[in-house]
């Protein structure tokens, strides 16, 4: 399938000084069934806070069926002016599911621009997962998408996210939007940062290996 549709090839393994590792690879069905069922307690436990996703409960969004649905849409409609490659995020070692991580971009021959969308299980928060997932993909995307720059949004509250993202040399925007969010779906202020190239250093302990990055790929994403 791998020569037929080339996103299927590609791979990102990442792992820090502290041993811990993550596997990423662009989903395919299998990956779908095992992030499709996947509830709000599953990545925030009981105590639902106000930044959650609002899709978690929607009865019509959030069901098995339509999860698969909206992944293979993204297949189904990737085109070099927009597209979406969803990676699912793995333990290196136990192979347990971590987290989800989406890269998506509109026009990137001519903006370089990536946008980036994450959530990690809430068995994994708290313990780096989530820093080293989001330093995979910009890795991936600077070295071998030649990105220029990335860019990011989280609801205000999400204090989480503020700091991952901080960390990693993000400066925020001046755009002021709001987003619905929380299982009420109420309009929140939503902070938008973004990452350049130019600016952007690598950590130190960082290791990453690539795989699946062919000009079949990139003439397909540019």
């Amino acid at each position: 399938m791998e020569k037929i549709w080339p996103p299927f090839a590609v791979t990102i393994r990442a792992s820090d000084d502290t041993g811990r590792g993550v596997d990423l690879r662009v989903m395919r069905d299998e990956d779908i069934a095992c992030v499709a069922t996947v509830c709000a307690a599953d990545i925030y436990g009981t105590d639902i806070p106000e930044h959650a996703f609002p899709w978690l409960f929607d009865e019509k969004r959030n069901t098995p069926a339509a999860m698969a649905q909206h992944r293979w849409e993204h297949r189904a409609q990737l085109r070099a002016n927009n597209w979406t490659l969803d990676f699912i995020a793995r333990d290196a070692e136990t192979q347990e599911l971590v987290g989800v991580v989406d890269l998506s971009a509109e026009n990137f021959a001519a903006a370089r621009e990536v946008q980036t969308a994450s959530w990690v299980l809430r068995r994994f928060q708290g313990q780096g997962y989530g820093t080293l997932i989001r330093q995979a993909v910009v890795e991936f995307s600077f070295t071998h998408l030649d990105a220029h720059s990335l860019r990011t949004c989280w609801i205000e509250t999400n204090l989480a996210s503020a700091r991952v993202s901080e960390k990693m040399g993000y400066r925020i925007s001046t755009e002021k939007k709001e987003e619905p969010a929380g299982p009420e779906k109420i309009n929140r202020p939503v902070v938008s940062a973004r990452l350049s190239a130019a600016e952007y250093h690598r950590p130190d302990g960082l290791q990453l290996e690539v795989t699946g990055v062919g000009e079949q790929l990139l003439h397909m994403l540019s």
